[in-house]
């Protein structure tokens, strides 16, 4: 955590470096959010629609660092009690431009994860920090919008009896202003 911490103000820190500064950007994102969560009374649905938003700085054309809230799902049980998770994440972005408009990008960060739980009596609320990443694709319509293809991956956890860790993943679209 100290490596990605001393990573990500190296970046900010070095930004004077870069030739190229396209500056900030900020976006919304919708979603499959799909946490792995078993319920001891048994699990009668497991995902659901999220919603999120994204702010960043795009250094240059081949790196950005972005902070992003999103949902990252719900567990139902078949008795009506409910997991639902959400994060706030700080991530760098290693990006590869494809073609003028088309890039692809990977990123890694640290997330803090928040889960409620109401009604499952051997699970309670718990909140995680961890490694977060992902990969997606990005399409630039013109020089200030952009839409997204992305996969993320967070760490979220649930207290109680079932104390655990566990992996959620996010599925989503989304669209992007560069200011």
């Amino acid at each position: 955590m100290k490596t990605l911490i001393a990573t990500l103000s190296f970046i900010v820190l070095s930004t004077p470096a870069f030739a190229q500064d396209d500056g900030f950007y900020a976006g919304i994102n919708l979603g499959d959010g799909k946490p792995d969560i078993n319920t001891p009374n048994g699990t009668s649905k497991d995902s659901s629609l999220v919603v999120g938003g994204v702010v960043g700085y795009k250094f240059n054309k081949y790196l950005a660092i972005e902070s992003q809230y999103t949902g990252i799902g719900k567990v139902t049980d078949k008795q009506n009690g409910s997991a639902k998770g959400d994060a706030i994440s700080l991530s760098g972005l290693g990006i590869l431009p494809v073609t003028d408009n088309f890039d692809l990008y990977g990123k890694l960060g640290v997330a803090v994860t928040k889960t409620s739980v109401s009604g499952i009596a051997s699970m309670s609320d718990a909140t995680r920090t961890a490694v977060t990443y992902g990969v997606g694709a990005q399409y630039n319509v013109n020089q200030n919008i952009g839409v997204r293809l992305g996969w993320d991956r967070y760490n979220a956890g649930i207290g109680g009896t079932g104390n655990k860790n566990v992996d959620a993943d996010v599925i989503s679209v989304g669209a992007l202003y560069n200011f």
